[in-house]
């Protein structure tokens, strides 16, 4: 951190000053240039209100303490005060052309042969003749050059000025960030701030202290869930298998013996799949296809009938034929096991469950207990169990949430909608079906 605020200070004041340092020798190379202008122009206005006459150079240098050029009609130097320019020399030819045809005085500039000056111009026809002006001033790269050794003493100080800011920062600034850290370590307290830059900070941290507590909840929950509920199949399990092995039970109990084993066996076996199948959702590499969800909804709800004339339930199917979606048959059997089982296991006697799938839209509605208003917000969560009173095999909290994982994944909108005694309704709707028919069927 106090690195970055170092550079960033730096880059940033640095940028400043250069700016600061071309613009003020710019100002300055123009101050310079315009105070040589309007002194050559008052000399110039000297000369012509003295009514001398300008044919010597020197006798006229002399006089306004200036060098002064004198050209003929035909652009040629009569004489001047400047010693690079001989008599009859043209210098300057473009610009003394300019001039001559100018009204007033006309003003230029040209380089000196004085390496880092740079000649100021003033020229005006008095009584027929050229009179030129000529002052010599530092130029734009002599005006840089001497202010560099300024610059970089200012560069010098605004380094140890930077440095005395992060620390200053590191030091005061960010304390507070520091302690607040500090503070937020191992704390399962809610944290507060009195300052409003760090309130955000504050408030992730309190939602993820309170969703880690949440999920560590559900975990212990889970845990001994799971754990009673293995023990459960794991006791029969290991009381029928020592009778077994005493050799004192008859023939008849023994095959009943290895019915439950087998039974409890099976019940254990399915618990762990489902905890696996929760994990593996991650890591499903399998490509998705073209699935025919209305042909597949039929097969999925057919194996379930044995189930519902056991528990005395009703069955109303109401399915569009053709819904052609992308997915897999098993994310779709996964989610569409999940939820009818729900619907069966939380019905009530001879309630009934309505199927319907309306384009791409699968909805799965029961009579069964409902869930409470305050529960709903959870029963997506891992290892949650609702009405955990309810039956022999109330589950152990991974079905919906796998039903959520696969939707999430696959982008399909998941929602639910329950009154506590009355029913409940999952909705699963998986976006735009692919256009092949969509002739509806109702069948019970």
């Amino acid at each position: 951190m106090s690195k970055r605020i170092l550079i960033t200070s730096l880059l940033i004041t640095l940028f400043i000053l250069l700016v600061f340092a071309f613009t003020s020798n710019e100002l300055y190379y123009a101050q310079t240039e315009g105070d040589a202008t309007s002194h050559l122009v008052e000399k110039m206005s000297a000369l012509e209100e003295s009514e001398e006459t300008p044919d010597d150079a020197g006798r006229l240098s002399d006089m306004l303490d200036v060098d002064v050029t004198v050209f003929g009609d035909d652009g040629k130097a009569l004489s001047s005060s400047l010693p690079e320019v001989q008599e009859g020399a043209t210098p300057d030819s473009g610009d003394i052309a300019e001039a001559a045809a100018a009204d007033g005085n006309y003003v230029y500039t040209t380089p000196s042969v004085n390496e880092g000056h740079t000649y100021v111009h003033v020229c005006r026809n008095i009584g027929g003749t050229l009179v030129r002006l000529t002052a010599e001033i530092i130029s734009r790269s002599r005006v840089l050059v001497t202010m560099l050794p300024n610059l970089a003493i200012f560069i010098l100080i605004d380094l140890v000025v930077c440095l005395l800011f992060t620390w200053l920062s590191t030091t005061f600034i960010l304390r507070p960030v520091k302690e607040f850290a500090l503070d937020a370590i191992g704390n399962d307290k809610k944290i507060e701030t009195k300052y409003t830059e760090l309130k955000p900070v504050a408030d992730v941290i309190n939602w993820k202290n309170e969703y880690v507590r949440a999920a560590q909840k559900s975990k212990d929950e889970f845990i001994s869930n799971v754990t009673h509920e293995m023990n459960t199949p794991l006791t029969s399990i290991r009381g029928f298998a020592e009778l077994i092995a005493s050799g004192n039970m008859p023939q008849d109990k023994m095959i009943a013996a290895g019915k439950t084993i087998s039974a409890q066996s099976e019940r254990l076996s399915a618990m762990i799949k489902q905890i696996l199948n929760y994990s593996a959702i991650d890591d499903d590499t399998v490509k998705s296809y073209d699935v025919d969800i209305s042909r597949l909804i039929g097969d999925v709800l057919d194996n379930f009938e044995p189930m519902l004339k056991e528990k005395g339930l009703t069955m109303l199917r109401r399915i569009d034929e053709n819904v052609i979606i992308e997915s897999t048959h098993e994310r779709i059997t996964e989610i569409l096991d999940n939820l009818v089982s729900n619907a069966i296991k939380y019905n009530k006697p001879n309630g009934s469950i309505i199927v319907t799938l309306r384009g791409a839209v699968l909805t799965v509605e029961d009579t069964g207990i409902g869930i409470a208003h305050d529960e709903l917000p959870h029963i997506f969560s891992r290892f949650y169990t609702v009405d955990k009173s309810h039956g022999e095999s109330v589950g152990f909290g991974l079905g919906l949430p796998i039903v959520r994982k696969l939707c999430d994944r696959s982008g399909w909108k998941l929602s639910v909608d329950s009154v506590k005694g009355e029913g409940t309704v999952f909705t699963v709707d998986f976006g735009a079906a692919k256009p092949n028919g969509s002739d509806a069927k109702a069948k019970k």
